[in-house]
């Protein structure tokens, strides 16, 4: 197989939506929990975690639109409620009620804003949220998202730099342990920058990323009475501690625990810490 093909199992686990096909991962049984990964990124990330919670929940991860094994289209929907609408839909594919969902980084806010969502309008209900490394911050992008989004430059960043050494500086700053970058973990998010349309769909993710309202959602967030837990990871380069927290200022049912010698991506850092974690909150509001 060419490093740009999509394997056959990929596309047998998939559901479409609009006409895009979607591919995910449903592994365990019982009280559901659907992840969500972030900008540039796949369902890999939650590999520890599903392994860790499969034996007790029914784990469900998917890749965004424009990420891992999903598909691509030339098209310009892939702002958050695009996002959010496609997590939506899986869930009602799969006839999932009293989810928690769990985002990481751009997840979070994609999370957040399916969980608005169906409280409005989807027969899809949200029990609770799990948040790692999110922020409401819209003008505090890190550098390569704010780069992306600059016309021209954004096509000339990707088109130049090789996947491998993109992903493995991006990598570098996601971890706080740059030791845990290893070959092989650079090629298991590299592989997917590889795939023909993965250009247009980061670049217009991430000029799409801060909704054109983004104090209006904020206002709509602190309406929003679902139990969330807010993960930090305590050397965030990414995301600073700051915009973290301040995230639970605007959830009113939101609490914050921090993961220390942990980056941006603390589920992969520190599985062991983040699984008891969502054990011990999901406990409190999952239903079979």
């Amino acid at each position: 197989m060419s490093a740009t093909e999509v394997p056959r199992e990929a596309i047998d686990n998939s559901y479409v939506h609009d006409g895009v096909r979607i591919h995910f991962r449903d592994r365990g049984a019982g009280s559901a929990i659907v992840l969500i990964h972030g900008f540039g990124a796949s369902l890999d990330t939650w590999r520890y975690l599903e392994d860790g919670l499969k034996n007790e929940y029914r784990v469900v991860s998917l890749d965004l639109k424009g990420h891992g094994y999903s598909d691509r289209p030339l098209d310009d929907r892939y702002s958050l409620q695009d996002h959010a609408a496609v997590v939506l839909g899986l869930m009602d594919h799969l006839n999932l009620k009293n989810v928690v969902l769990a985002g990481n980084s751009l997840g979070c806010a994609i999370a957040l804003m399916a969980a608005l969502k169906a409280q409005q309008e989807s027969s899809a209900t949200v029990a609770a949220i799990v948040l790692i490394a999110g922020s409401l911050d819209g003008d505090k992008l890190p550098l390569y998202l704010r780069l992306l989004r600059l016309p021209v430059i954004g096509s000339l960043a990707t088109k130049l730099t090789p996947a491998t050494f993109g992903t493995r500086l991006i990598l570098k700053r996601a971890y706080y342990d740059d030791e845990k970058v290893t070959d092989s973990l650079v090629e298991l998010y590299a592989k997917y920058q590889r795939i023909a349309g993965t250009e247009h769909a980061l670049i217009t993710t991430a000029r799409q990323m801060i909704p054109a309202d983004i104090s209006g959602l904020r206002e709509a967030l602190k309406n929003l009475q679902i139990p969330t837990l807010n993960i930090i990871g305590e050397h965030d380069q990414i995301i600073s501690r700051e915009s973290a927290e301040r995230v639970c200022q605007i959830l009113p049912r939101c609490r914050a625990v921090t993961i220390e010698q942990a980056g941006h991506v603390p589920q992969e850092e520190k599985p062991e810490e983040v699984i008891p974690l969502i054990k011990d909150f999901v406990a409190k509001f999952s239903r079979h």
